[in-house]
């Protein structure tokens, strides 16, 4: 008897999104199945059988997945995450969204009162059990990113100039809180890292340009009580997103809902 498999609905198909369709409809071991595809730019959906293409999202739930991952931009969490959480379970891949703590707050408490689960995925984060299991023991956690201006994307931060920037410039140094809408598609590690530790307002945040890279370098610290940890990853770069993250996110929806890293915040 043949073991049924966990229909995900995917909400996005760029780089990412094509990647973890790909994968589930390749590799039956993973446990997996696409329930629905949304995608607004028509011409991503090449190839994708017309029967899986969700035109309306709000008609997701008709296709009965267990599991919607947003794979698109953190505005698809303030304007559908409750409605996906008042169904099935949720798990968005722009953290940035979170950095609005009543947005948070609705969310944690729909899944709460509707016995479903938010997920939180790795993403680019090496070591984010860690950061999450030492929560009440850090005093302090700091998150430095480096990437070159032309993997940065300024379109909410018009006071920078990509073409003005010929060295290593630190762009921004704060609670991580605040460095979300200005980098919204860049972030997203920063928000996970501040959601699973300490919060958005205690994380620091540093993002730097430095044109001479070629790849995205994160270094993460946590110190207390006598603790301390430190985590470095570079990782290649395909527009905003890194070549690590295809796999991490990928590891995410089969560890919730496959044979098999995502954290569970419900």
């Amino acid at each position: 008897m043949a073991t049924q498999k966990a229909r995900i609905g995917l909400v996005g198909l760029g780089y990412i999104g094509r990647f973890v369709y790909e994968q589930i409809t390749k590799r039956p071991e993973l446990g997996l199945e696409v329930a629905f595809v949304h995608e607004l730019a028509v011409e991503r959906l090449a190839g994708v059988p017309t029967e899986i293409v969700l035109p309306e999202i709000r008609d997701f739930a008709s296709r009965q997945p267990d599991l919607v991952v947003e794979m698109a931009h953190p505005t698809v969490t303030r304007q559908f995450g409750e409605l996906f959480l008042r169904e099935t379970d949720y798990m968005p891949l722009s953290m940035t969204a979170f950095a609005d703590e009543g947005l948070q707050q609705r969310l944690l408490e729909t899944a709460r009162s509707r016995g479903t689960c938010l997920f939180v995925p790795h993403g680019a984060v090496v070591g984010l059990e860690s950061i999450f299991e030492g929560r009440d023991l850090w005093e302090e956690v700091t998150m430095v990113m480096k990437k070159s201006p032309k993997n940065l994307d300024f379109s909410a931060a018009p006071q920078f100039k990509a073409a003005a920037i010929t060295q290593e410039t630190v762009l921004y140094d704060g609670p991580t809180r605040a460095v979300c809408p200005l980098f919204p598609r860049n972030v997203n590690s920063h928000a996970t890292v501040a959601l699973a530790g300490i919060g958005f307002d205690r994380t620091r945040s540093v993002l730097v340009a430095d044109p001479s890279l070629d790849v995205s370098v994160i270094e993460i610290t946590a110190r207390g009580k006598g603790a301390a940890m430190r985590i470095e990853r570079s990782n290649p770069l395909k527009g905003v997103s890194g070549v690590f993250t295809l796999n991490s996110t990928l590891a995410a929806i089969t560890r919730a809902k496959g044979t098999g890293g995502a954290l569970q915040i419900c």
